[in-house]
Formats: structure tokens, C-alpha cells, sequence
């Protein structure tokens, strides 16, 4: 996408006039559906990750992308490197999130920041609702512009790259369940063993080892050991949203993050055995 040298201030304020003249724009011509989800999302970080970064409630309706020409101009303030603000945040630490401006940011490969900004644009589209949303970080304040359509929310630079995740069970070995802030659910990661015995003598070990994450990538590694009698499995595993990358180790298992955005990682293991069977 061909880049232009905008202010974020400047983009901002000028939204009202962009897609409603000298009208103000309207109190909200958003579908009561998506409204209930950016109110539970913006809830959500605050909850969940507003210690240092705070969202304000009382967000903003804009309009309708109604012209390519605007619809270039939202992409530019949205992608922007000195406008975009995003999340960082390590979900093993929730009340460390923060937030960064991407010009700021070190570290990131082109290629990475290219797949995310394409990914964005394949995303927002004319026809589409805009929301500005404020947000405080101590003294500094930054605003971002969130697009909907009549049902979801389909991209916002913090509350896109942010999300819930709960390990729903450990019955059969590790299922992480990973949400977006307004609930639905946007990934998993499941590992499941299982024994199959005859008689009380271990035959096989049954896993399954799966990963994905929708705007985003997860990843899971695992090792299968079998005895005369158990099965052992080890995994490892990780997730990432887009400007956070996840890389193997040098033992070709464990797994790493870095960047910014939101990532978990981490491992673990478990067994089963065949029970003995007694005759009477």
C-alpha cells in the first residue's frame, strides 16, 4: 500500500469532517449487536489489562467508509508507524500490558510488518462502520479507529492484537482455549494422550497434537515416549498475534515469541498407564 506522511492528531480530528461534511457525526448508527461486543471488548481490556493503558467508555460512532479515497485514508491512519498504537502484552503477566507506538518499536523484520499491513487491508472494506476510541496511557493519550461491520468487529490496532485465553481442561492433557476480547472464540491449542490397552498390556499411544489462532498463528510440538506399560507425552506450545512472531529453539521443540502485539507460550507434559488386570 502506497504510504503517505500523516500526523495521527491531524487524522483523527478530521474524521468528522471526512465522512460528514461540517456535520457532526451521528451519537451512533451502529447495530446494537456490535455495539454490545465493543462495549464487552473495551471492558474486557480495561479488566483485564488496564493497569497501565485504559480505554475510554464513551467511544465515538464516525460513519460509513463510503469512497476508495477514504477508505486509503483510514488504511494510512490505521498502518501508519507514527500512528499506530499497539498492545504489548505478555499474558502470563497481564498487569504489565502496555501499549507502543509501532514507530518506536525495534526489532520487527519488514517482511512481518508487510504480511500484517496486507492482512489489514484485506480485512476493511467501503461500506464498512468507523469508531474512534480514546485511550490513556499516564500522560500520554492516543486514539484509535475501529472498523465494524453490522455484526463484528473486523480490526482495531489494540483490541484486535489483544485477547482472553483459558485452559479449559486437563482430562486428557492440555486444551487453551484463546478468545477475542469481545468473546467469541479465535483459537485453540489441544493435546490429547490417550492408552490403548488389551488386557491390561499397553498397545499403542494415542495423541493428537493441534494449533490454530485466526488473525494470528499458535503453534504445538510434541514427543511421544512409550514404556512396557505408559505413555509419556512432552509438549510444547505457543501463540501470537500478527507482529509477533514464534520461532523453534535450538533443541527443535521449545517454542519462542517475540515482537509486539500479544503472545503466551510455555510448556508441559503427561501420561497415562494400562491398568493391571486381576484374575479372580
Amino acid at each position: 500500500m502506497k504510504k503517505f506522511i500523516l500526523i495521527s492528531s491531524v487524522i483523527i480530528i478530521s474524521l468528522a469532517l471526512l465522512f460528514t461534511g461540517c456535520v457532526a457525526p451521528p451519537v451512533s448508527g451502529l447495530p446494537n449487536t456490535v455495539k454490545t461486543k465493543l462495549d464487552t471488548a473495551i471492558a474486557n481490556w480495561n479488566t483485564l489489562y488496564g493497569t497501565n493503558v485504559q480505554a475510554d467508555t464513551a467511544w465515538t460512532y464516525e460513519g460509513t467508509i463510503d469512497s476508495t479515497a477514504e477508505l486509503d485514508t483510514i488504511l494510512d491512519a490505521i498502518l501508519s508507524a507514527d500512528s499506530a498504537w499497539l498492545p504489548d502484552v505478555d499474558i502470563s503477566d497481564p498487569s504489565s500490558a502496555t501499549a507502543s507506538l509501532l514507530d518506536n518499536v525495534t526489532g520487527l523484520d519488514a517482511q512481518t510488518i508487510s504480511d500484517w499491513e496486507d492482512l489489514v487491508e484485506s480485512l476493511i472494506q467501503t461500506g464498512m462502520h468507523l469508531v474512534t476510541i480514546d485511550w490513556q496511557k499516564g500522560t500520554d493519550t492516543f486514539t484509535t479507529i475501529c472498523v465494524t461491520d453490522d455484526t463484528d468487529i473486523i480490526y482495531d490496532n489494540m483490541l484486535s492484537n489483544a485477547v482472553m485465553v483459558e485452559i479449559k481442561s486437563k482430562a486428557k492433557c492440555f486444551d487453551y482455549k484463546i478468545s477475542w476480547l469481545w468473546g467469541s472464540e479465535r483459537g485453540r491449542i489441544l493435546v490429547y494422550l490417550d492408552c490403548v490397552c488389551v488386557e491390561g498390556q499397553l498397545v499403542a499411544c494415542l495423541h493428537t497434537c493441534t494449533a490454530y489462532m485466526s488473525f494470528g498463528d499458535a503453534k504445538v510440538n510434541c514427543k511421544v515416549t512409550k514404556t512396557e506399560d505408559c505413555c509419556y507425552l512432552d509438549y510444547s506450545w505457543a501463540w501470537a498475534t500478527p507482529l509477533v512472531t514464534i520461532s523453534v529453539q535450538t533443541d527443535n521443540f521449545t517454542l519462542q515469541t517475540s515482537g509486539i502485539g500479544s503472545s503466551g507460550q510455555g510448556s508441559g507434559s503427561c501420561f497415562c498407564c494400562c491398568e493391571e488386570v486381576v484374575v479372580d
